[in-house]
């Protein structure tokens, strides 16, 4: 090139100075011989194409860059994988950037530069790695609270906590000025921003600080039942994404949480290893929330709930066992908001079998016949009688005669049940007396009257019969049950008595003075399965029959009541009446018995208005207004009726006068 231009210099001063001079003309290419052009350095040789480093791991989110030396600028790089690592085809100066996209899992990617030459390229190896910028994951506790101590992981309603991750490098360092975005994902707890005309929100973008944590302010209302909060944090530039869950604990009545006391599991036995218990209870009390709180199981058939609804914090209600075998009950509590205490947060209750082998039941114990009667005792003057129920073995003892020789009983100890005693040894005229035991606790005992008259025998009494013979409540109650029985045959008059114990019952007469009258028993009470009545005659020897009760072995539902019993108006005389029955309104409250309650007037046809009819609950009332004034007095009843198996029933009134 140099040569080139100096020639081309010398040929305009050729054609400058053509009347140039002979040694002029030979420098223009003639003359002596000497060469056309001078002496040319060779060319400088093009160095290599170099990629700096030649080897190289990137991370999503962290731009990188390739520095290119050597060939012949500019340059163009080249990418195997554009999706994962893009480079721009024209290179800026000596530097290729890399920005690579997330990804997965490890990638490899190749990076080739080419010079402007065309002839010339290197390779750099790149690996993509996927992002590590919070692997932490993020870190939610509720700030310090008076009303609620448990922070950890827990944000308690009313109350702040706060939410953090760390954003780090690929070398575990903390990354400052990241962009964090925070979302809620679930539950209604809001984030606080700086904004002053939006101070909650749902979504915050954040910077990260010179450690690399992005800390957000979370809010959770007052009024938040217990629930799962979840929070989404996003690193902006990476698109990574992490979620993480938390409590939202409710705080209500002066900081104390809606809760149930005692906690943990109540074990009841049954009585043997065929039954479980009946008529067991367990007492529960609720604390906090908002009352009064409903009360449900998860086996609703299996236990009696009483006490509900329960009105006020620290009120108690109470399960009892029917009988029913079940492993971990539990309890559905609701307060008046339909806030719910959580799960793991109640008591259990397991009902189950007992131990030890179930005891044979006691039957009554009968010795037959209980009475015998004679002409002449002598000279066959040996009787028999037979024992059976209650619990073998059983003894006899005579216990009174007046007979002139010594009466002996055979067997008298360790009588087998159903085996026949032999008596010998009455003689004639004489009255004796036997006692036969039997092996319970407490034990029963029958008498067997042996009479012989020396003479003719009376006639025998006509049998005594008490109709009916038994009474069955087991499948209902007999809470408001009255059982009547009639007396017939025998010898009147009749004594009537309780044969085992009824606490509470009653019996009206005790003593009926002719056959084909009766008796009734009242006052009943659940709880014990069978009682035993007996009723004895006048004859000599007495004649007796045993009739029973049968109660279910279940809790007595409470009693059913009416407050107030009664209102009484009185009219005022003209010319401004006053507390007229006609513009009254009385109101009363059902408690007791089951509801829901029937409310009726007594007599149909009754003028006047009752609202509601039908009350569902116990506590609940109604009341009675529009009743006619005229004629007076007047004395109007409202009838309540329960929803018992049997019904019970109480009557309030409305006097005008």
């Amino acid at each position: 090139m140099v040569n080139r231009h100096f020639t081309a210099w010398l040929r305009s001063a050729c054609a400058l100075f053509g009347i140039a001079g002979i040694l002029l003309l030979s420098a223009c290419g003639g003359g002596n011989g000497a060469p056309n052009n001078p002496y040319l350095p060779p060319p400088t040789p093009i160095p290599p194409l170099l990629l700096l480093p030649n080897t190289l791991t990137v991370y999503p989110g962290n731009p990188a860059t390739i520095a290119v030396s050597g060939g012949v600028p500019p340059y163009r790089a080249f990418s195997t994988d554009q999706t994962v690592l893009p480079v721009a085809t024209n290179v800026s100066g000596d530097t290729v950037v890399l920005a690579p996209n997330n990804v997965t899992q490890t990638t490899g990617v190749n990076i080739t530069v080419q010079d402007s030459a065309g002839t010339v390229s290197a390779q750099t190896t790149v690996t993509v790695n996927p992002s590590p910028l919070l692997p932490s994951g993020i870190t939610i506790n509720g700030n310090p609270n008076p009303d609620c101590s448990n922070t950890e992981n827990t944000v308690c309603s009313g109350g702040t906590g706060t939410a953090s991750v760390k954003v780090t490098g690929p070398t575990g360092n903390g990354v400052s000025g990241r962009q964090v975005r925070f979302d809620v994902v679930q539950g209604p707890f809001q984030i606080v921003s700086t904004n002053p005309a939006q101070p909650l929100v749902q979504t915050l973008t954040v910077v990260t600080d010179t450690n690399g944590n992005a800390v957000v302010v979370l809010n959770d209302p007052a009024d938040t039942p217990t629930q799962t909060g979840i929070l989404r944090a996003t690193d902006v530039t990476s698109g990574q994404q992490i979620t993480g869950s938390f409590t939202l604990l409710q705080v209500t009545i002066n900081g104390a949480v809606l809760s149930v006391l005692p906690l943990g599991t109540t074990t009841i036995t049954g009585p043997d290893t065929q039954h479980c218990s009946t008529g067991v209870s367990v007492t529960n009390y609720i604390f906090g929330g908002t009352p009064p709180y409903t009360v449900g199981v998860n086996f609703p058939g299996a236990v009696t709930l009483t006490g509900l609804p329960v009105t006020t914090s620290g009120g108690a209600f109470t399960t009892t066992t029917n009988g029913t075998c079940f492993v971990n009950l539990t309890y559905v509590i609701t307060d008046a908001t339909g806030r719910t205490i959580p799960a793991g947060t109640y008591p259990l209750v397991t009902n189950q079998l007992g131990t030890t082998a179930p005891t044979p039941p006691v039957t009554t114990f009968v010795v037959t016949p209980g009475a015998i009667s004679k002409v002449n005792c002598v000279p066959a003057n040996t009787f028999q009688f037979i024992a059976t129920g209650g619990t073998a073995p059983y003894s006899a003892v005579v216990t009174s005669s007046t007979s002139s020789t010594s009466v002996t009983l055979n067997p008298q100890n360790n009588i087998a049940a159903g085996a026949a005693v032999t008596v010998a040894g009455i003689t004639s005229p004489a009255d004796t007396t036997i006692t036969v035991f039997d092996n319970s606790s407490p034990r029963q005992s029958a008498t067997v009257q042996i009479g012989c008259t020396g003479g003719p025998a009376p006639p025998p009494p006509s049998a005594l019969v008490v109709a009916p013979a038994n009474y069955n409540f087991s499948t209902s109650t007999c809470v408001g049950q009255t059982a009547n029985f009639v007396v017939s045959g025998g010898t009147a008059p009749y004594t009537v008595f309780f044969a085992s114990p009824r606490p509470g019952a009653t019996i009206a007469p005790t003593s009926i003075a002719a056959s084909g009258q009766g008796f009734a028993v009242t006052g009943l009470t659940n709880g014990v399965l069978t009682t035993n009545i007996t009723v004895q005659d006048s004859s000599s020897p007495q004649l007796q029959q045993i009739v029973t009760i049968t109660c279910p072995n279940v809790p007595n539902p409470p009693g059913l009541a009416v407050a107030p019993g009664s209102y009484t108006y009185t009219q005022q005389p003209a010319p401004a009446p006053q507390n007229a029955c006609s513009g009254a309104i009385s109101n009363y409250v059902i408690t007791g018995g089951t509801p829901p309650y029937n409310v009726t007037f007594s007599v149909p046809g009754t003028t006047g208005t009752i609202n509601p009819a039908a009350v569902p609950i116990s506590g609940g009332g109604f009341s009675v207004s529009g009743l006619a004034q005229n004629p007076l007095p007047r004395t109007t009843q409202i009838r309540i009726q329960d929803s018992s198996a049997v019904p019970l029933v109480v009557i309030a009134t409305v006097i005008c006068q």
